[in-house]
């Protein structure tokens, strides 16, 4: 990955603390927090969580010692496991390249207010050149997620197997910068853009331009 300044200071783990932090989003915006202090028991959690079929079950159970919590898999856009090491073993390798930005690290690599500075999506490439790309996710609820990801240039028929993951309505397992990993729920994918697209769109694509604000005279 290549090296960025994430504005995030990274999660000091001290003797005791959990060995996962579980983060549930939902699509009205809410969140819910739990958490397991056991080693053994948090690896079950992280192995079921990875499973190929995390979002397709209607719902997933949350129990302690006092009560279980049901949450309808529909309504959930992500889950997010803070783990006290940094391990990453469970994230598909295709997609082991991608971590979390906040918005504002999204708009220093990626001005959106100066679209002369952005790089063009048709522009010399060639097969196995490292490409660094940024994404806007747009989820249910208005929930946006910015990501930054190190991927080799494919050939033409190879580039859109990307777009076709994010369609899957399947799990999209992402870094989380402070260590561990987000899971979302891409059955609540709205849209995404990626910065720089490649040259390769689909036959059926709209030529257009996005309508930004026209700046102030005072550039405001």
């Amino acid at each position: 990955m290549i090296g960025i300044e994430t504005g995030r200071q990274p999660l000091i783990r001290r003797k005791g603390s959990p060995a996962v932090e579980i983060r549930f989003e939902f699509i009205d915006g809410s969140d819910e927090v739990f958490v397991q202090t056991d080693s053994e028991q948090a690896e079950i959690i992280e192995r079921r969580a990875n499973g190929a079929d995390l979002f397709s079950h209607a719902r997933i159970v949350v129990a302690d010692d006092f009560s279980k919590s049901v949450f309808v898999r529909s309504q959930i856009n992500r889950i997010d496991l803070a783990y006290n090491t940094s391990g990453f073993s469970g994230i598909p390798p295709d997609h082991s390249d991608l971590v979390e930005l906040t918005e504002a690290e999204f708009l220093k690599h990626v001005p959106l207010d100066e679209p002369t500075r952005l790089q063009e999506r048709v522009q010399r490439r060639t097969v196995g050149d490292l490409l660094i790309s940024f994404l806007h996710l747009r989820m249910r609820g208005g929930g946006h997620v910015y990501l930054m990801g190190e991927n080799l240039v494919e050939l033409p028929a190879e580039s859109q197997s990307y777009m076709q993951r994010l369609l899957s309505k399947g799990t999209l397992t992402i870094r989380l910068p402070e260590g561990g990993q987000g899971l979302l729920n891409l059955s609540n994918l709205i849209g995404f853009t990626v910065y720089p697209g490649v040259p390769e769109i689909p036959a059926d694509s709209w030529i257009a331009q996005p309508k930004r604000p026209a700046k102030s005279a005072d550039g405001l």
